[in-house]
């Protein structure tokens, strides 16, 4: 797929799943007065737990240092929230918003996401458990009858996914219903349709549709496949697409009779496939994810505004600066003290001067200003890394 063909195919779904706001706050049973009230609630909700943890709410850097020393105390709620807030942050808490529907859209999206990434962290341990339960599966005893209406519907589904089957075969079919058989007559597998559905029709399909009476040796499912995500030899990416888009299928078909969450688990925990889609694809985020790649996948950046008046001089100014933050090692005075609070004015001047900006830029009010930037730029990656690890913290032992 070429590069226009991705943008229109983006446009498309875009226009397909376009909700007014309206429609949206129907869904979630609110009209705009109360949605705005809720989001007030939220942001005064953060702030109110900074300031019982005695941490300033005005300084990014002082936030999330103290954060991440909180962190550790895994069975606090409020840090948890904090955390989950601060990584899912695009505006609603530290923006100025004067926009009541923009607010309202903010806190959706942000409490929506946060919501998922906290329950995502109290659950990790939960459903590891779980899966070494599966990992030593045993042979089924069959007790069902074969489900022709389910095993039709699979048939059918996996003939829309061209890439991973072409044409018809009764063989197939007959493996599918035995598949369907088998899963109806284990209630763990059952619980987890999607996942085992899909696992097993993207790995073996191929022996599905050679082999008569095929039986998957379903422990072999809860084992983690590694897929070469990083080489596209012309047909691995359509293949790993094809693999998610049926995964995807399936789970909505299944959505209101299985453990969807412990399904979503088992998809993003027991595979790569979920890392290459969000590295590679324009996300839904429908797509599961492991609370690491939700942590990368949420933290967001802050936008800092660079000065209009620079000279000509910025792009060489922007270069040395970014040279020096990138190779010099002795920052982490700075990063400390940062993180306590101190001004940075000492800073720029060394980073000015290591930089050599006298020499690039006459102006040094102006040289200052943009190596004032860079270092806010230089601890906004530091903290948005911090905040990419400290999930592991919260995680249950």
């Amino acid at each position: 797929m070429n590069e226009y063909e991705e943008i229109q195919r983006w446009l498309d779904y875009e226009a397909d799943n376009y909700v007014s706001t309206e429609e949206l706050l129907k869904q979630y049973g609110l009209d705009m007065k109360n949605a705005s009230e809720q989001a007030d609630i939220y942001k005064e909700k953060f702030f109110t737990f900074l300031r019982k943890y005695k941490i300033s709410c005005d300084n990014i850097n002082v936030i999330t240092a103290q954060i991440d020393r909180l962190s550790c105390n895994k069975q606090n709620e409020e840090v948890l929230f904090l955390y989950t807030a601060l990584v899912t942050e695009k505006g609603l808490l530290f923006g100025d918003i004067d926009n009541e529907e923009q607010k309202v859209l903010l806190w959706l999206e942000q409490s929506e996401k946060a919501e998922k990434f906290s329950e995502a962290i109290r659950m990790e341990k939960i459903y590891e458990s779980r899966l070494e339960k599966l990992s030593g599966f045993q042979e089924i005893k069959v007790s069902e009858k074969t489900d022709i209406e389910e095993q039709t519907l699979l048939y059918r589904m996996i003939l829309q996914h061209g890439f991973l089957y072409k044409g018809r075969s009764n063989l197939f079919l007959e493996n599918i219903g035995e598949l369907v058989r088998k899963v109806n007559s284990n209630p763990e597998l059952k619980a987890i349709k999607p996942y085992v559905y899909s696992t097993v029709l993207s790995r073996k399909h191929n022996l599905m549709m050679k082999r008569k009476n095929y039986s998957p040796n379903f422990a072999n499912i809860f084992e983690k496949t590694v897929y070469r995500i990083n080489k596209d030899n012309g047909k691995n990416f359509a293949m790993y697409q094809s693999y998610i888009e049926l995964y995807e299928q399936l789970r909505r078909y299944y959505e209101d009779e299985c453990d969807i969450k412990f399904s979503d688990y088992c998809f993003s925990h027991l595979s790569n496939l979920s890392e290459w889609y969000y590295e590679n694809c324009e996300p839904n985020e429908e797509i599961p994810m492991t609370p690491e790649r939700m942590a990368k996948q949420y933290t967001g950046s802050i936008q800092f505004e660079i000065p209009e008046d620079i000279d000509d001089k910025t792009s060489l100014l922007e270069i040395a600066y970014m040279n020096i933050l990138i190779n010099e090692t002795d920052w982490l005075d700075m990063i400390k003290a940062v993180q306590e609070g101190a001004d940075i004015s000492d800073y720029c001047e060394k980073l000015y001067q290591l930089a050599g900006g006298n020499k690039i830029c006459r102006n040094k009010k102006l040289a200052f200003q943009y190596a004032r930037l860079h270092l806010n730029i230089f601890m906004e990656e530091i903290n948005r890394r911090i905040l990419m690890n400290v999930y592991k913290n919260f995680l249950p032992e």
